[in-house]
């Protein structure tokens, strides 16, 4: 069977069952701030970690670009958590206009955006901080029955801004991040290698950034494999 995606968007509904939910920890969007800026500079920003063997591995990436689309080549690029410290985004290649790191660990807590260049900067950007989750169920090495619906549970301390749920044949984007999504029969075919991931994320508008200027914070988890028969 081909794969199958289904997007679904996060809002108030979401924004509200946080708020007033079981939650012992307040949402990760509660600390979310736009910061300030010349509103000069086009900014995607990305703080993506995933499980690896014996832990995670988290990747920082920036891309600055102008009104014209043009790369900003030579900035100043920064992201600040507390346990982390300061990290410092070197350019990827001189004149891309993309900044990187590695840091092979996930932290905890908020992390802070700063980007300057000449005249030009944002400043401030806070994308509140998400938990590393525990995937319950399906476990690595579970058999599960073909075509029957099951249950996907993952454990968290608190709700992230959205969550992708993720198989070989289906995927699921901006879902609610309750702890628990089905995937549906049609995508329960029989293999020996299926997988099972989720991604959980937060993300915040840049206010001092061109408009769609963005900065993101996911991290995922996998287990493999499940056998469905």
């Amino acid at each position: 069977m081909k794969g199958y995606k289904l997007a679904t968007w996060v809002g108030a509904a979401a924004i509200i069952l946080a708020a007033c939910g079981d939650d012992p920890v307040e949402p990760a969007i509660t600390s979310n701030d736009g910061g300030t800026g010349t509103q000069t500079m086009s900014v995607t920003a990305d703080i993506d970690a995933e499980n690896v063997p014996g832990g995670f591995v988290t990747d920082f990436d920036v891309s600055l670009r102008d009104d014209q689309g043009n790369s900003i080549s030579g900035a100043t690029v920064t992201i600040v958590n507390g346990t982390l410290g300061t990290i410092n985004l070197l350019e990827d290649g001189a004149g891309s206009g993309d900044y990187t790191a590695t840091r092979n660990t996930f932290a905890p807590g908020d992390y802070r955006l700063d980007v300057t260049k000449d005249a030009d900067e944002v400043r401030g950007v806070i994308v509140g901080g998400i938990d590393q989750h525990s995937i319950v169920s399906p476990a690595a090495g579970d058999t599960l029955p073909a075509n029957q619906a099951f249950m996907v549970t993952w454990s968290r301390s608190a709700q992230a801004a959205g969550a992708d749920v993720e198989t070989s044949d289906f995927v699921a984007e901006g879902v609610i991040d309750s702890g628990s999504y089905e995937v549906p029969l049609d995508f329960v075919q029989p293999r020996t290698d299926e997988r099972v991931r989720i991604e959980r994320f937060n993300r915040v508008d840049i206010a001092g950034g061109l408009f769609g200027s963005r900065l993101k914070l996911s991290i995922s988890n996998t287990v493999e494999p499940i056998v469905i028969q």
